[in-house]
């Protein structure tokens, strides 16, 4: 079985920056390689109701696809954020509906996820991250999304459904995902106080805790837009962001970028 990987799409951005559309490409990427399940990590755009739309006609365009989805913080930009998670379940292939059997004794369990200061440097308060601004920056998220619980509140709430789902599906072999990161060693850290401070809104290590205690075999993640596919304590660990053009690309065009940001994985069936 072929799965491809994708996250951090950010279609109206990138398409407003490259003046092409990013979904013409990755129609024209999908129609080359056929995968049998093409999961997408998170942050296909801004706000619900256009990605909704987006996975949906993705879906109508590869009947024989599966498409397969987690939110990421932007796909929940919204007054009311988890309104804006419930238009997302209208979406079939939303992993936040549960479980997805895909054959061979696999299965993939996941939710969006969020993020509770596991991954904060020092020398800050969780009134900082509450507040989330560093000098005149204040993360997009404290402005855009509007959970009813605290970041930690809603970390929590994911991680409880995760390790409900985790427990029913012992013995089989699982892909858990997120959007938000599951282990510290993928956030980067650069000695920058005012790039680091938002490390903490990059994850939560608990989710790799359950990866590791329930052993899944591969977790796929987005949100931090560097490509990464590598073990980590006998797990498949993979980010396959495609990011921000121009500065987080390596191509002008869509097409190369997409190509080169999509991990394709043969699963033994």
């Amino acid at each position: 079985m072929k799965l491809a990987i994708l996250s951090d799409i950010h279609e109206g951005l990138n398409r407003k920056n490259t003046e092409t559309s990013i979904m013409a490409a990755l129609n024209r990427w999908i129609a080359a390689n056929r995968p049998d399940v093409f999961l997408i990590a998170g942050d296909m755009t801004a706000g619900p109701e256009k990605s909704l739309k987006l996975l949906e006609q993705l879906q109508a365009d590869f009947p024989a696809v599966r498409v397969l989805f987690v939110h990421g913080n932007h796909d929940v930009y919204a007054a009311d954020s988890q309104k804006a998670y419930e238009t997302l379940l209208a979406f079939r292939g939303n992993l936040g509906n549960g479980p997805a059997e895909l054959g061979g004794g696999w299965v993939a369990v996941g939710d969006g996820g969020w993020y509770d200061y596991s991954f904060a440097i020092d020398g800050y308060d969780e009134a900082d991250f509450e507040r989330g601004t560093f000098g005149s920056f204040t993360w997009p998220d404290k402005l855009h999304a509007r959970w009813p619980e605290s970041d930690i509140g809603r970390t929590e709430l994911y991680a409880e459904k995760l390790e409900r789902q985790l427990r029913a599906h012992v013995g089989k072999k699982v892909i858990l995902v997120t959007h938000t990161v599951p282990f510290r060693q993928f956030v980067q850290v650069k000695g920058d106080p005012s790039w680091d401070f938002f490390n903490a809104m990059m994850g939560s290590a608990r989710y790799g805790e359950l990866a590791e205690r329930y052993g899944v075999k591969k977790v796929v993640f987005g949100h931090i837009h560097t490509r990464y596919r590598q073990e980590h304590n006998g797990i498949d660990a993979i980010c396959s962001p495609l990011g921000y053009f121009p500065h987080e690309w390596g191509s002008a065009s869509p097409d190369e970028e997409i190509a080169s940001a999509v991990t394709l994985v043969e699963l033994d069936t």
